[in-house]
């Protein structure tokens, strides 16, 4: 099986994205810079997009033959996928749920047992979606993507590409309604909207970045260094642009990201450019990479310590960007460490056992 080093260490730079946009609360402190902050670290979120895509991807290249071919089948995949995720979802979530209960009784038990299980992101309320990790949403995405994918893997790419312009029109008219009728808001005073979870977490919405990254690896390679900077500028200059120009988040959300991450993901995958070269040569940012889904559920519970610290200490008593270096910091380690320590050793007990049980 051939790495995709490059696409390894992009993760890395997706996860940081995410992580950036859930600092912005720390720049609500004053500081000069918080306007800047606000606008641009809030879209991080367009990290989510890439994740959900090169999973797709990824799956694409490591299990779409096998699967067509009678390699392995489709519940000794599923089984080997939940094994990637679970562990590391119920190492955060469990203490997570166990604080909730201590802190809000026994009420809070269905969306405890519903997080545990991956199934937050069917409910379209936020006390549901977002309770006790509040990232660990996109997981429950995931793990739709995953019981979907054996299907679509054995799909030719004309049907599978139907099916995704149809899943692309469901969006579009969900987002025109949405707007049409006056409620295109994605956030209204602080609570998130139905249009949110429509838009942003549903799993059916959110399977389209999920079946692009499986179009896109069925495409025929083509990279280079030219096209490198191309899909990278144009990444780059949407992230600064959209929220500068005022595009509204019902379309920044998802699709105004999708044919950018698309082309992006299209094109470092081939490879063979310099910037790719040099990504799969860093072997620390390859190891920033591997550790990217423990970052991914470790950030938030970090963050929401360092705004509890800064309450105490006062508002004025940490320069924001220091400290948000400070806590990105901590994030990464902890998540080294996490994936060091924990993931690594977990999944190679896990997964000879998982190979042997199917296999007899």
């Amino acid at each position: 099986m051939i790495r995709l080093d490059q696409l390894t260490a992009l993760r890395f730079f997706a996860a940081l994205a995410v992580l950036a946009s859930h600092l912005w609360p720390l720049a609500e402190y004053p500081n000069a810079l918080q306007p800047l902050a606000r606008t641009l670290f809030h879209e991080g979120y367009a990290g989510v997009s890439f994740f959900f895509m090169l999973s797709g991807y990824i799956l694409a290249h490591t299990y779409q033959a096998r699967l067509a071919q009678g390699r392995i089948g489709g519940w000794h995949y599923f089984t080997l996928r939940l094994a990637r995720v679970l562990p590391l979802h119920w190492l955060v979530g469990v203490p997570l749920a166990v604080l909730a209960l201590v802190q809000e009784g026994a009420g809070v038990w269905p969306k405890v047992a519903v997080n545990l299980l991956l199934l937050q992101a069917w409910v379209p309320h936020a006390d549901w979606y977002f309770t006790i990790n509040e990232p660990s949403w996109s997981l429950s995405d995931e793990a739709f993507f995953y019981a979907c994918f054996a299907g679509l893997a054995l799909m030719p790419l004309r049907r599978l590409g139907w099916l995704a312009a149809g899943l692309l029109a469901l969006n579009l008219g969900v987002a025109i309604w949405r707007v049409a009728s006056g409620q295109g808001a994605i956030i209204a005073g602080d609570e998130p909207t139905l249009t949110h979870w429509l838009t942003y977490i549903s799993p059916v919405s959110r399977l389209l970045d999920f079946m692009l990254g499986m179009l896109v690896y069925r495409l025929p390679r083509r990279g280079g260094t030219g096209a490198e900077i191309t899909a990278l500028a144009l990444l780059v200059a949407a992230m600064v642009a959209y929220p500068l120009l005022g595009l509204p988040d019902v379309w920044r959300m998802q699709l105004a990201y999708l044919p950018l991450m698309a082309l992006f993901i299209w094109i470092f995958g081939a490879g063979g450019g310099v910037l790719s070269l040099w990504l799969a040569r860093q072997g620390w940012l390859i190891l920033l990479g591997d550790a990217s889904f423990a970052l991914y559920l470790v950030h938030l519970p970090v963050v929401h310590g360092a705004l509890a610290v800064q309450d105490w200490l006062g508002d004025d008593a940490l320069p924001w960007l220091p400290w948000a270096g400070l806590v990105s910091l901590a994030v990464v380690a902890l998540s080294v460490a996490v994936y060091r320590w924990v993931e690594v050793p977990v999944l190679r007990w896990m997964r000879p056992r998982i190979d042997g049980w199917f296999r007899g």
